[in-house]
């Protein structure tokens, strides 16, 4: 026998047996956790960017560049 899964919406605050994953919130310093909607909220929500999508846009940009500066000569 298995227990129908059980969580809050975010949105309207009732519980629902068909939860939406609609954020997930990622800590520096410990385990995140993800937020859930019932389906009639989860409309409301925008959708969840693509983790591998916004990797990859962030290795596209390039560095800023630097000037190597001599020690004790004020940078120009």
């Amino acid at each position: 026998m298995t227990r129908p899964t059980l969580r809050m919406c975010a949105r309207c605050q009732r519980t629902t047996e068909e939860p939406v994953l609609v954020h997930e919130v990622h800590a520096p310093t410990g385990p995140g956790f993800n937020v859930y909607a019932c389906p009639e909220c989860a409309v409301h929500y925008p959708p969840m960017p693509d983790v591998l999508e916004v990797l990859e846009s962030v290795g596209r940009r390039s560095p800023t560049p630097t000037r190597p500066t001599q020690k004790g000569t004020p940078p120009q």
